[in-house]
This record gives structure tokens, C-alpha cells and sequence, in this order.
């Protein structure tokens, strides 16, 4: 009987002993996960070259005007500084132009983007699996995009 207690509170230190491993252990997980990056899309952050496609009629896409931007202060605007803000809930409007991303040039991603209407702008895109993000945008960087639409007339 003696020999099953010493046997018995042994086990209960080596788990007690065991589960204050993985207690460390979890805790450096922790500290790890907050030196991962944030952003959304972090392979967007490579975006050299963006090629706009501007649709005047989004149900015929065969009938558009293209301009090319290597601007690294607007694309760092759009990969970057709008991609952190809010989700856009529901958005009231169609997408009315397209960002090809390329980084190296790759293509990276595939931007879909509301800038026409003034009540309703936002960035899109597609995530893994097909689920459609919208992320709002900046009156004065659907301003520019607008401008820069004009240009490519």
C-alpha cells in the first residue's frame, strides 16, 4: 500500500511538473504570434507595378481603358496605408475598375476597386477558399484614382 501512494504522488508530480512545460511553452507561442505581421495581404507588400483596368460599363468587361502606375508613393498607398482601414459592410455598389498587382513582374493580387460613386468606395479582393473581402477607402484616394482615370482616356 505504501509503495502505491509514494507511486501515486510521483505521477501526480511528473504531470503537475509537465503541464508547467507547456504553460512556458504556450507563453513563447504567444510572444512569437505578436512579431507576425498584421497585414491582410502581406505578399501585396511586394507590389512594384499596378496595372489599372477602368471599366465604363462593369457588365462589359471587354470594353475598358488601361493605365499602367509604378507611382511607389501611390502604391504604397493602396497596398499599404488603405488596407489596414475597416471593413466595408455590404457596400451599396459594383466594383468599377481593376488592380493587377505585380511584384517582380508577377502577378500578386487581383484589387477590385469603387471609386465612381461618391457614397460608395471601397477595395476588394478575394481570399483563399473565394470568400470576398471589401475594405473601405479614402475619399481622397478615390479622388486620385478618379484623376487618374481621366488620364487614361
Amino acid at each position: 500500500m505504501r509503495c502505491l501512494l509514494t507511486l501515486l504522488i510521483a505521477v501526480c508530480l511528473f504531470t503537475a511538473c509537465q503541464s508547467g512545460e507547456k504553460k512556458e511553452s504556450t507563453n513563447d507561442q504567444t510572444s512569437d504570434s505578436l512579431i507576425v505581421d498584421l497585414h491582410p495581404l502581406p505578399d501585396i507588400k511586394k507590389v512594384d507595378s499596378i496595372d489599372m483596368h477602368f471599366f465604363p460599363d462593369i457588365n462589359d468587361q471587354k470594353v475598358y481603358t488601361r493605365l499602367g502606375v509604378n507611382d511607389t508613393g501611390f502604391i504604397h498607398q493602396i497596398t499599404i496605408s488603405e488596407m489596414m482601414n475597416g471593413f466595408a459592410v455590404n457596400p451599396s455598389c459594383e466594383y468599377d475598375t481593376k488592380f493587377f498587382c505585380f511584384a517582380g513582374g508577377q502577378i500578386v493580387k487581383t484589387l477590385y476597386v469603387a471609386a465612381q460613386k461618391d457614397s460608395c468606395h471601397y477595395i476588394g479582393y478575394i481570399k483563399s477558399g473565394g470568400v470576398a473581402v471589401k475594405i473601405k477607402m479614402s475619399d481622397s484616394t478615390a479622388l486620385f484614382i478618379n484623376q487618374l482615370r481621366k488620364k487614361s482616356r
